[in-house]
């Protein structure tokens, strides 16, 4: 199985000046493009998991995208770090092969997923770029 954990803010929800924060029409439709090319899943590691509000809104607004419950595969563990989440989400899903970490913060994270992580930018999200690079990480043979 391969695996996309999933940061929104800085990912598909954009920090454009003085406007409220938004998801971006662009970079969801190349996340759409990375699961149809990947046949992955994706897991939530943002913040907003931890928000019932928040998730129920993210489904709202990744619907116009055929993005849905059934493309989640859960969401991962509250812990102190980022990287400590994702390394509890893994240990309880041996049937992950590949995985990437798409996120805007690289200091969540050590070493250990130096090869995992996608790293976007807040004002950006996944560009044609980034979005490349996503498959080629998840469709490349172990």
């Amino acid at each position: 199985m391969k695996v996309i954990f999933l940061d929104l803010d800085g990912v598909l929800v954009l920090k454009k000046d003085e406007e409220a924060e938004t998801f971006d029409h662009d970079c969801c439709m190349r996340l759409r493009e990375i699961l149809t090319q990947t046949q992955c899943k994706l897991v939530l590691s943002s913040t907003w998991r931890l928000f019932p509000p928040d998730v129920h809104r993210m489904f709202c607004m990744l619907k116009p995208y055929q993005i849905t419950l059934q493309d989640f595969l859960g969401k991962t563990p509250l812990r102190d770090r980022r990287e400590e989440e994702i390394e509890a989400f893994l240990k309880k899903h041996p049937e992950i092969e590949q995985y990437i970490v798409l996120d805007d913060s690289k200091a969540a994270f050590g070493e250990k997923f130096s090869d995992h992580l996608v790293l976007t930018y807040a004002t950006t999200g996944i560009t044609q770029q980034i979005m490349q690079m996503c498959v080629e990480k998840l469709n490349r043979i172990k």
